[in-house]
């Protein structure tokens, strides 16, 4: 689900909106997409949030590879001279460092040409072959290394995805996107001879074969890359699809279940101006809903910030043609900048994490929690701040939010920011559940 070892670098390629060269990563989003109940979440006081013992069918299972009932930290180290992915095992007390695995260019099938920038990304994780494991999708190669009891092994079997062409900056993301019940795959194809949307069918073999491969042509004006993000968008149990990020395009929605080839609708929705979008269930009432964050800050610091707030709009299940507009944070502080959801207090309730940088290239950033749940949603003003900071040579590095999940099991959402060379796993208070140096290339764990 990102980010040279100033943290304003971290998210920095997720808005690359220009021509990039081919072998450069831009970002994967984790999507593990077999189902499971609520996470212990508990009815509140007022509020409308789904108790513990109800079914909450929209919400993907969390990234546990190897069984042990723990949501695991995964993503691609590309700060070093070699290409790792590094598994950070979950346990009660979060994400466990000591037992922490490197997983090699080599491990992976990346091919030596590939080059993959200079941030840490989120690789997509999904079950690809029905084998009740979950499989890494890497890189813009679109290696899979293939899961089993133990998650993704060392020298264990991998695969390269047959995508057509060439021009593939990002990891493709999963979703059911025809609603057959099968794992799909979207990519995003930018070519100077053709640039499209790509949308490989499941279910997948082992030889990384597919059921299809379709290509739409691209929906987006020339130079833009999008950003994919995958999620429900309208209840109906096939994944929708939303391209954000090009300055040129507002976000635009594709729903799920067409009856076309891919399963896409023919025509996108347009949807608010924003620079990032987030899923969540935000009301409680079984359906997801859809926040835009909108910081009015230049990606790469080059634009004047206009003297107003940033703001969030969010389109809830229930009223799907109305969208409601909050304003956060100070003028020019950059409110919107980056959102995450996610239930932080185990209500049952999705919450939401905003952040707040005033410059992306500075290395400045907070968190904000807005808590879900209330008598309309999202309430307007936080309910937990927080913010972290190591030492650079050019002042402090702050902390930029990098995912966000439960990864010590205990009904509630942790935050995991990474500043620098450090990550932090905070509940979004002043207490920390981990916090450690980013792993280097060197195998640490079985």
């Amino acid at each position: 689900m990102h980010f040279p070892t100033a943290a304003g670098r971290h998210f920095r390629h997720l808005r690359m909106w220009h021509a990039v060269p081919v072998s450069l990563i831009v970002v994967a989003v984790v999507a593990f997409l077999v189902l499971r109940p609520s996470d212990g979440g508990r009815s509140v006081p007022n509020s409308p949030c789904l108790a513990a013992d109800s079914a909450r069918d929209d919400t993907p299972a969390t990234p546990d590879l190897d069984g042990d009932g723990f949501a695991d930290l995964v993503y691609e180290n590309v700060d070093t001279e070699n290409f790792d992915l590094i598994v950070v095992p979950g346990s009660e007390h979060g994400p466990d460092h000591d037992r922490t695995t490197a997983l090699t260019r080599h491990d992976l099938g990346v091919p030596d040409h590939i080059q993959t920038g200079d941030d840490p990304w989120q690789p997509t994780v999904a079950d690809l072959d029905e084998d009740g494991h979950a499989d890494f999708v890497i890189s813009s190669a679109a290696s899979v290394l293939w899961g089993g009891p133990k998650g993704p092994q060392a020298g264990g079997p991998h695969v390269r995805l047959p995508l057509p062409g060439s021009g593939y900056h990002t990891a493709p993301v999963a979703g059911d996107f025809d609603g057959d019940g099968h794992t799909d795959l979207a990519v995003f194809k930018d070519s100077n001879e053709n640039r499209e949307l790509v949308v490989i069918k499941g279910p997948f073999k082992r030889s990384g074969a597919a059921a299809r491969i379709v290509q739409i042509p691209s929906p987006v004006h020339e130079g833009a890359t999008p950003v994919l993000v995958a999620g429900d968008a309208n209840d109906d149990r096939a994944t929708d699809l939303v391209l954000y990020g090009s300055p040129w395009d507002p976000p635009l929605l594709f729903t799920g279940g067409a009856r076309t080839a891919g399963g896409l609708s023919k025509d996108p929705v347009r949807l608010p101006e924003g620079e990032n979008v987030v899923f969540g269930d935000f009301d409680g009432d079984g359906r997801q809903d859809v926040a835009i964050g909108r910081s009015f800050v230049d990606s790469y610091d080059e634009d004047v910030t206009p003297h107003r707030r940033g703001q969030v709009s969010v389109r809830y299940g229930k009223e799907p043609g109305t969208w409601v507009t909050m304003d956060g944070g100070g003028f020019k502080e950059g409110f919107g900048t980056r959102l995450a959801a996610e239930d932080f207090n185990g209500d049952g309730c999705d919450d939401l994490a905003v952040q707040l940088t005033k410059k992306k290239e500075a290395g400045d950033a907070r968190i904000e929690v807005l808590r879900g749940g209330s008598e309309h949603g999202l309430g307007s003003k936080p309910w937990r701040a927080t913010k972290r900071s190591t030492p650079g040579e050019d002042g402090p590095l702050d902390g930029t939010l990098f995912a966000v999940n439960d990864w010590d099991g205990d009904g509630r959402a942790e935050m995991a920011l990474l500043g620098g060379d450090r990550w932090w796993i905070t509940d979004g208070t002043d207490r920390d559940k981990a916090s450690f140096p980013l792993a280097s290339g060197k195998n640490r764990g079985a």
